[in-house]
Parts: structure tokens; sequence; C-alpha cells
């Protein structure tokens, strides 16, 4: 799927004849999840612009990394967010190459301190059920995961925060 494509999907009307789904940060802030040294997954709260989408600004937060220098970014160096959007209940969020490439190598505690934050960010920001990752629009494939990335993921198919 072209990055373009995966556009169209996440941007296809929500069904119910309306605008496409999509959660402004109608607060002002969206609540982002990275890990600290022990693992454990903590929010920060982040401001977003007025008129916002919750999902795109939860998302440029994440890609800034953490403000708490006692937590971890939740990105592989590198790694960009290309686009995001939500349809039929799955928040989807399209990655860099760097995604892959710089994918951490550290054992189950290392993937889930990147696992675990963006599907927490955009399940949060988005409402969506679940999140599906891309990798310039196609199903990553990160050498030694334990998840099977070409499944949308539920909070719920993670260990608990």
């Amino acid at each position: 799927m072209t990055v373009a494509a995966l556009l169209a999907l996440v941007g296809c009307d929500d069904g119910d004849g309306g605008e496409p789904s999509a959660s402004t940060a109608a607060s002002g802030a969206v609540t982002v999840w990275f890990a600290d040294q022990d693992g454990v997954l903590r929010t920060e709260r982040r401001p977003a612009a007025a008129g916002a989408e919750a999902l795109d600004a939860a998302l440029a937060a994440l890609e800034e990394g953490p403000d708490d220098p006692a937590l971890l970014p939740a990105l592989p160096p590198g790694t960009r967010i290309l686009g995001a959007g939500v349809a039929d209940d799955v928040a989807t969020v399209d990655l860099s190459a760097e995604f892959e490439s710089a994918y951490p190598a550290g054992g189950a505690a290392a993937e889930l301190a990147v696992i675990g934050p963006l599907v927490r960010t955009a399940s949060d920001a988005s409402g969506a059920a679940r999140v599906r990752l891309l990798v310039e629009g196609r199903a990553p494939a990160p050498v030694g995961t334990q998840f099977d990335l070409s499944q949308p993921l539920a909070p719920g198919d993670l260990p608990a925060p």
C-alpha cells in the first residue's frame, strides 16, 4: 500500500454520512505515553494547538520525545511519523523506514518501550479500539519482534502500564 493509498484509506468516511471521524484536542492537551527505565509506561500531558486533531498532536508529541528525562524516547532513532488517521475503529500510524532498521534488539522490555507507547498514545488520542502500525504504507516486520505487526493491536494486547 502506498502512502497515498494509506492517506485515502485513513481519511475514509466513518459510514454515518458525515465527515471522516477524527477527534480534536478540545481540551487543548493530549496524553502521550513513554516508558521509564524499568519499562513502566507513564504519561505526559502535552499542549495541542487549538483545533488540532488529537491523534496528530499526540503523535507529534510522541515523535518529539519525553519532557521528563527519566522517560525513554518511544520511537527508534530517526523514526518519523509519516501520517495517521482513523477508520472503522482502527487508528493507523504510518512510520518511516527507521522504525524497522533501528528497532530495538534488547528483548521484550525494549520492544514494549516502543510498541506500548505507540499503541496507547494512538488509541487514547483517537478513541480507536485498535492501532495498525505501518512502515511506509506496509506492515512492518522488524527482526526479532514478538508481535504480529501485520494485525492491528489493542492496548489490552500489551502488558498493563
